[in-house]
């Protein structure tokens, strides 16, 4: 992955934590709403100026934008958190057997 994938997972993984939507953060930093999503595709490049937005919307120093060493690892679990929190019950439970027969 390039620089600019990176950037874009990231953001996306900070934003989720916070439980911002793209909408709301493209609302805080003053873009389009479809902004966010083409950034976190890699679609958009992105001024210095725009990430300093997000950085302070995410509440985050800018520098932090650019740690990927543990993306994904994090994204991976964030991901499965948020996949489980959008399933029912009985789906759950599906979920848990198969990561429990992952574990043998």
């Amino acid at each position: 992955m390039n620089t600019k994938e990176l950037l874009g997972l990231k953001v996306k993984e900070l934003r989720r934590m916070r439980k911002i939507t793209q909408e709301k953060l493209s609302e805080i930093i003053g873009v389009d709403n479809s902004y966010i999503s083409k950034f976190e595709r890699k679609n958009v490049n992105i001024t210095i100026d725009k990430l300093e937005k997000i950085a302070k919307a995410l509440d985050v120093e800018l520098v932090e934008l650019f740690q990927f060493t543990m993306t994904k690892e994090k994204d991976f679990k964030t991901e499965i958190n948020r996949i489980y929190d959008g399933l029912n019950r009985e789906k759950q439970f599906i979920l848990y057997k198969v990561a429990t027969g992952l574990e043998k």
